[in-house]
Parts: structure tokens; sequence; C-alpha cells
């Protein structure tokens, strides 16, 4: 990944901050939303659809039809709880 970011799956994603993205630009993606409450949304986790790609953590933002996407992450995660816990974990996403 460089500094300016990762292009994957259609989408370029921050490799230093989270990417914030319409819903409608993940129409590829699997999304996964776990009913946990965040500051804005509802915890979840996102896909791209490569065979083997792991899941980056995400805040579905459903007010706004959009998805922070946190592809800044050191490496993303096995499976979709794994990344849903790490953010619902994050100081920063609770009010």
């Amino acid at each position: 990944m460089s500094s300016k970011g990762q292009d994957l799956a259609s989408v370029t994603l921050k490799s230093n901050e989270p990417t914030e993205l319409k819903i409608s630009d993940l129409y590829t993606w699997i999304i996964w939303q776990y009913p946990k409450k965040l500051k804005q949304g509802l915890c979840g986790a996102v896909k791209p659809p490569i065979v083997g790609h792991g899941w980056y953590p995400a805040e579905i933002i459903q007010a706004r039809k959009t998805i922070l996407v946190h592809g800044e992450v050191i490496k993303p995660f096995e499976n979709p709880s794994e990344a849903a816990d790490w953010l619902s974990s994050s100081a920063d996403y609770h009010g």
C-alpha cells in the first residue's frame, strides 16, 4: 500500500485514515452489518470481491448512505466478526 492509498476493486482506500464511500461505491463488495450502535451508524465490516481477501472494519451510516471503511488497518481481518470487534472496541467510536 502506498502512502496515498490502496486501489482495490474499483475504490481507493486511504492509508492513514478511514475512507468515506457511498454505499453504492461498494456494489461489488460484501457488506456485513452488526447491530451495534456507534457514534454515527452501525458497526460492520466490508470485503472486496477478491477470493481469499480479508475484511475491513466499517461504520455503516444509513442516514447519509455512506460507509467509513478502515483500510488503514495494518492487515485485513480473517472474518467480519473480528473486524467489527476491532471497530467496536475503538474509543474513537463511542459517544
